[in-house]
């Protein structure tokens, strides 16, 4: 009986968030769960003046900005920067980023995503 890719694996956990973030965003899904890099600072900016604009009628939850992961400061909720020009929203379970939703071109629309989800 041929040996199921699962069962080869040392840990099922980092396989599942693999096959989640593929099926969410394909390679460049997959190239964000692996990968922290740092965006220009035309991104960082664009980012920033999109997330502004998407929230006027409230307050901008607060963000911890590291390389291309912005998480939103005690609420287990992240979204990272794609070299795709996308953002992926994460959520943390048990102390890990798993994927959380498709991406999406405006930081605003992601962030609104999870935190509505």
């Amino acid at each position: 009986m041929p040996a199921r890719l699962w069962d080869s694996c040392d840990r099922p956990d980092e396989l599942d968030r693999a096959a989640e973030a593929w099926r969410w965003g394909g390679a460049a899904g997959l190239a964000v769960l692996e990968e922290a890099w740092q965006p220009k600072g035309s991104d960082v900016t664009r980012a920033r003046t999109a997330l502004s604009a998407g929230w006027e009628d409230e307050e901008l939850p607060e963000l911890v900005v590291r390389d291309n992961r912005w998480t939103l400061s005690g609420r287990g909720l992240q979204l990272r920067y794609g070299r795709d020009g996308r953002w992926y929203p994460y959520r943390e379970r048990s102390g890990t980023w798993w994927p959380a939703g498709p991406p999406a071109h405006d930081p605003s629309l992601a962030l609104a995503e999870l935190l509505d989800g």
